[in-house]
C-alpha cells in the first residue's frame, strides 16, 4: 500500500480555483492521499460608516464563505476523497503556507488567474508568493485557454 500524502489545495471559489481542484483530483491525487481544501477569505478592510450596512456586508461575506466550505466538503464526501476543508484567517498567501506547515503537507496546489507581471506587481499573486516561499513542492495549475 502506498504511503499517504497530504496535499493542500488553495480554493477561493473562482473558476481558476475550481479548475485547479478538479485537475488535482484527476492528475495528482492518489488513493491513499489526504486532500485539504484551504480557504482564506481576504480580510475585510476596516471602514467607518453605517453600522447596519457594515453588518450586512459582513453577513454577505460570511454566507459566501460558509457556502464555499460546504460545497467543497460535499464534493470530498461524494467522491469519497479523504480530506477536510479548512477556513484560514489572515493574508491568504501567508495563511496557506502556515496551514501547509501545520498540517505537515507534502505539496501545495494553487490555481492562477494569469495576472501577468503588472497585475502581480500591483495586486500581488498568491500563487507566486506560495511558489517562492513554501518549503515543499508547489504545483500552480493554469486554466487552459479555450
Amino acid at each position: 500500500m502506498a504511503q499517504e500524502r497530504t496535499i493542500v489545495i488553495a480554493v477561493d471559489g473562482s473558476s481558476d480555483s475550481e479548475y485547479a481542484f478538479n485537475w488535482t483530483i484527476e492528475n495528482i491525487l492518489k488513493e491513499n492521499d489526504y486532500l485539504i481544501c484551504a480557504h482564506c477569505p481576504e480580510p475585510m478592510p476596516l471602514t467607518t460608516g453605517d453600522p447596519v450596512a457594515i453588518s450586512n456586508q459582513f453577513k454577505v461575506i460570511e454566507d459566501g464563505v460558509q457556502h464555499l466550505i460546504a460545497k467543497f466538503a460535499e464534493i470530498l464526501k461524494k467522491k469519497s476523497i479523504k480530506g477536510k476543508v479548512l477556513r484560514l484567517t489572515g493574508k491568504p498567501k501567508e495563511a496557506i503556507i502556515a496551514a501547509s506547515k501545520e498540517e505537515k503537507a507534502n505539496m501545495i496546489v494553487t490555481g492562477t488567474r494569469g495576472l501577468g507581471i503588472v497585475g502581480r506587481t500591483i495586486l500581488g499573486s498568491v500563487s507566486d508568493y506560495v511558489a517562492h516561499n513554501a518549503q515543499i513542492p508547489v504545483v500552480i495549475v493554469r486554466k487552459e485557454k479555450s
